[in-house]
């Protein structure tokens, strides 16, 4: 049996009390490793120069990248980002089967989101949905560089369109034409979080279907979230100081030889 991992936490909600909970980890102000749960990017770099191991639940687009990587190597620490959306789960889903067979020509990912609070008014509900557009666009350059080893940083084009009759709303983004990534968002729905993945090759379209459902009480993006922060800490725990720069835009730690071993 192995000891709970001591980690700090930066941030309030519901994720932190499930973060406080959990029979793995045991919170303590001191621990060299933090968890960064708190809405701020700005917070980032001064933790990090100050020699702190961060995992932040920030997704990528909120990142400032370039004075994240200076202030990693200037206080020789990790940061790890989790993805802080449950679409990670899902991108890193359609990877592993992209990677399966490089016969894939084209991707769909259509994700089915059951938000009881959601506002059917529909400015309200736009603004909802371009609030976190973004999240789609880093799922969209990880489904590339996963499924078709494209590494470029061009912006997809992406849609939002709003109902009140259905959905709340539908966000569709685009990457040129091999790959398109629909979330649709609803008030009501028997399955709270559903991942339909559609691929296309020279055999033919298949589909394949992932539901997740409550555990415990706790909606499926709250256990997702909280998965990927316990993986993430139990890496940097495990690792010596200042192990890597995360690659944010891949799923596992590679080393970063501008930080000190």
């Amino acid at each position: 049996m192995t000891s709970p991992i001591p980690v700090a936490v930066l941030g309030t909600g519901p994720l932190a009390d499930r973060v406080a909970a959990h029979p793995d980890l045991v919170v303590t102000e001191h621990s060299p490793v933090l968890l960064h749960l708190s809405p701020d990017p700005a917070e980032l770099p001064a933790l990090l120069r100050a020699g702190r191991n961060v995992v932040t639940a920030l997704p990528r687009h909120d990142l400032p990248l370039a004075e994240l990587a200076a202030a990693a190597a200037a206080g020789k620490a990790t940061l790890h980002a989790t993805g802080g959306h449950q679409s990670a789960v899902a991108a890193r889903l359609t990877r592993s089967l992209a990677a399966a067979t490089r016969e894939i020509t084209r991707i769909e990912l259509i994700e089915e989101i059951v938000l009881p609070d959601l506002d059917t008014d529909p400015e309200r509900a736009r603004a909802a949905a371009e609030a976190v557009a973004g999240n789609y666009v880093d799922g969209l350059h990880t489904l590339a560089d996963g499924a078709f080893g494209w590494r470029g940083t061009e912006d997809p084009a992406v849609s939002i369109e709003v109902t009140t009759d259905g959905p709340g709303a539908v966000v569709t983004a685009d990457l040129g034409d091999r790959i398109r990534y629909r979330s649709i968002r609803s008030a009501t729905g028997s399955v709270p979080l559903r991942y339909r993945l559609v691929t296309t090759s020279a055999a033919g379209t298949g589909t394949a279907t992932v539901d997740f459902h409550p555990v415990d009480g706790v909606p499926p993006a709250e256990h997702l979230a909280l998965v990927e922060l316990l993986n993430a800490a139990r890496a940097i725990d495990a690792s010596p100081p200042g192990i890597a720069l995360r690659d944010l835009a891949i799923t596992y730690l590679v080393r970063d030889d501008r930080l000190a071993r």
